[in-house]
């Protein structure tokens, strides 16, 4: 669906206008995209954001929510345009992933009411308070929590600003693009304002309600370990690591949240949380200074391969020397497949798992194509990615190409799901 979704959109890009059919199928496509399975379980979280922000009008909140979320799409259009893309490789730094997964932790204690900001919550004790600003920035939030999700479309729309970039710098194509991402994510925010708007029907008082609360609380802490455990995987450290730190963590500050006898909950969590981060504040820069040295003292595992001749994954051999793939594909007459991988690429890593366990796919690269992995530390890897027909590699990965013996392109895509697409392109070779 989401190779559907990315040819649709790559489509309305492809010319220069902005015609008031491109606006309707440029947020279709954001609709399709936002109901990728992925994206549902920020559905419940709106839900228990929205759910005590009432006012006069039913629309309101919900509709500053959607705005902020769609805004939050412009802005990755204008970041991406005047850094180059630089935006998006800082977001695959581990240290940022540690900075989203405290972020998440504590916004699951919100949730739960363990602790309390005016800021972003507003006075939950008399809702009607709650400002519109507010809301308004945890629609950006949103936005950015559903990013990851459709970033293949995400990136066919920066991928035409990057295109726009390769003549000069430019303000007028930024915004025209910006616009795009914008009216992208009107249509991606659809079932998000719905939901704001006809997910309140039922009564709020009740204990089911402090239910739904914890529900929501410990889904987002989830997410809160899962961007921990991608940070210990970019650092190279066995990402169960992360499990046992969260676990501390956890016990740690539920420990000195017990030892304060007096004051309300969220009183007390605040003051835990301070003594936790002053506790370890020096563990977490030794952690931070240890990994910066290990990069420079340790290759990572795809720096310096190319002079390995194979890499074997399963039941599959993976080239790594551009003059071995180049002639193995002209004596066998088979077309070049090329995962390009990094490591701190969660789908390319995914990619590497589906290679074996899709049966189709895993008999039909191993018999008719040959194979080619090559690592962001390649030095091919710049030779691809200042190629123009290459765009997608200035704004990330995972990226796959096929080509003939003779250096043709037959097939390319950033969907690592796209497994149909990938075999139809070999078997019509």
């Amino acid at each position: 669906m989401v190779s559907e979704i990315q040819s649709f959109i790559e489509a309305q890009l492809s010319s220069g206008s902005f015609s008031f059919l491109s606006i309707f199928f440029l947020a279709l496509g954001g609709l399709l995209a936002g109901l990728l399975p992925c994206v549902y379980p920020l559905y419940p979280i709106t839900a228990g954001i929205l759910k005590s922000r009432v006012s006069k009008h039913k629309w309101s909140h919900p509709l500053v929510y959607y705005i902020g979320l769609a805004t939050m799409y412009a802005v990755f259009g204008l970041v991406a345009g005047f850094s180059g893309g630089a935006f998006n490789s800082f977001l695959r730094y581990p240290e940022t992933q540690v900075v989203l997964a405290i972020l998440l932790f504590i916004l699951g204690l919100s949730v739960a009411e363990f602790l309390y900001f005016p800021f972003f919550s507003g006075d939950l004790r008399n809702s009607v308070n709650v400002s519109y600003a507010n809301t308004f920035f945890l629609g950006i939030g949103a936005g950015l929590l559903s990013s990851p999700c459709v970033g293949p479309v995400v990136v066919s729309i920066l991928v035409q600003l990057i295109t726009y970039q390769t003549e000069g710098f430019s303000v007028i194509p930024i915004l025209f693009t910006s616009l795009k991402m914008f009216v992208f994510g009107l249509g991606l925010g659809i079932p998000f304002l719905l939901i704001g708007v006809f997910g309140f029907a039922l009564p709020k008082s009740g204990k089911w309600m402090k239910s739904v609360q914890w529900i929501l609380a410990l889904l987002i802490l989830y997410f809160s370990y899962t961007y921990l455990e991608k940070a210990f995987g970019l650092w190279g450290l066995d990402v169960s690591l992360a499990a046992k730190v969260f676990l501390v963590w956890t016990l740690t500050l539920s420990f000195l949240y017990l030892q304060k006898k007096e004051g309300l909950p969220y009183e007390k969590m605040k003051l835990s949380l301070l003594q936790l981060g002053a506790y370890t504040s020096l563990i977490v820069l030794i952690l931070l200074l240890q990994s910066g040295v290990s990069k420079f003292s340790s290759a990572s595992p795809g720096a310096g391969l190319s002079s390995i001749p194979t890499e074997v994954h399963g039941n599959l051999e993976w080239f790594r020397s551009k003059e071995e793939i180049y002639r193995i594909a002209k004596e066998t007459g088979k077309p070049i497949f090329i995962d390009f991988y990094a490591d701190w690429c969660t789908n390319c890593k995914e990619f590497q798992k589906l290679t074996l366990t899709h049966k189709e796919w895993n008999e039909t690269f191993k018999n008719k194509a040959v194979l080619w992995k090559v690592y962001d530390t390649d030095p091919i890897f710049e030779e691809f990615a200042n190629d123009p027909r290459y765009q997608e590699l200035k704004i990330g990965l995972p990226f796959f190409l096929i080509l003939d013996a003779d250096g043709k392109m037959i097939y390319k895509s950033n969907d690592y799901l796209d497994t149909k697409g990938m075999i139809e392109a070999v078997q019509k070779f």
